[in-house]
């Protein structure tokens, strides 16, 4: 969601139309974005309001992007063959 946001102001259709998400997901990730400072209205009439991304909001983009280039390597030792017994 942040991502359609960079650049713009968007009202909650418009993140629809550009993300494809649900509105009703859409409006409720507006509610904690903007309760996080994330994301701050801009023009509010009645229910209409537009909202914009905030430097905080950038930030969090930037550092997740950078989360998504990092490569992450796992090593798994071979485990050790056993032979079964029986008595």
């Amino acid at each position: 969601m942040l991502e359609v946001m960079v650049g713009r102001v968007v009202t909650p259709g418009d993140v629809v139309a550009l993300s494809g998400l649900p509105r009703y997901e859409v409006l409720a990730a507006f509610h904690v974005l903007e309760a996080l400072n994330l994301v701050e209205v801009i023009n509010e009439k009645g229910n209409y309001k537009v909202y914009k991304i905030t430097n905080l909001g950038l930030k969090l983009l930037k550092a997740l992007e950078e989360v998504n280039k990092a490569t992450i390597e796992i090593t798994v030792p071979q485990a050790q063959e056993t032979q079964e017994v029986t008595t």
